[in-house]
């Protein structure tokens, strides 16, 4: 399967109709590498530890979003000559990375791996922070509610005393990744992107 994944997907740099194929296959493997899943003590931990792990980087990107946005938004009540609006845009990536011929562990630039990550839609463990963070209510983004945990659907296994968070469900849920996938994730990309704008009218 996954050699017929690979032969698609240099197949989808020319066709279209190539990369819709590409979808459907990572769809199928997906769903074949999730029905012959075992939840063991070991991967129930492994989950867990990626869950935290995520948690945590949420956390961060907002720490580190607070100051910067509070400051942009004074700049611009206080009528900045240059700074009208701005954009800002927190976001994780999660990658697989290999054994190089060394051993080092580095970005992988063929087979399943680099295909799961290169099909991992933009959306996923992504947010912008402005609005939560200016109107002070970050607890009513979904990435920060922790009342509601997402131990449902492919994670309905896991014990209901074990709190799931939202970007945990993204990738299990949202995306061509199965769980086998999702637990060979060893390391996480944070980034916070923030663009300043300014704008003029040409009278």
């Amino acid at each position: 399967m996954e050699n017929d994944i690979i032969t698609q997907w240099k197949r989808a740099e020319k066709k279209k109709e190539a990369d819709e194929q590409l979808e459907e296959y990572l769809d199928i493997r997906r769903y074949k590498l999730n029905e012959n899943f075992e939840w063991t003590p070991e991967n129930i931990d492994k989950l867990l530890h990626l869950n935290q792990k995520l948690i945590s980087c949420f956390e961060k990107l907002i720490e580190e979003a607070t100051p910067v946005v509070k400051a942009l938004q004074k700049r611009i009540n206080n009528k900045d000559a240059f700074l009208h609006d701005f954009e800002i845009e927190a976001n994780i990536k999660p990658f697989i990375l290999v054994p190089d011929e060394k051993g080092e562990l580095c970005e992988p630039d063929d087979g399943i791996e680099q295909i799961l990550m290169a099909n991992l839609p933009e959306h996923i463990l992504n947010f912008d922070p402005k609005h939560y963070i200016i109107e002070e209510n970050i607890n009513d983004n979904i990435y920060f509610n922790k009342e509601l945990s997402w131990n449902i659907e492919r994670l309905k296994t896991i014990s209901d005393d074990h709190y799931i968070c939202y970007a945990m469900h993204e990738l299990c849920c949202h995306t061509c990744w199965s769980i086998p996938d999702i637990l060979k994730i060893n390391h996480l990309w944070t980034e916070l992107r923030v663009r300043y704008q300014n704008f003029e009218d040409i009278l």
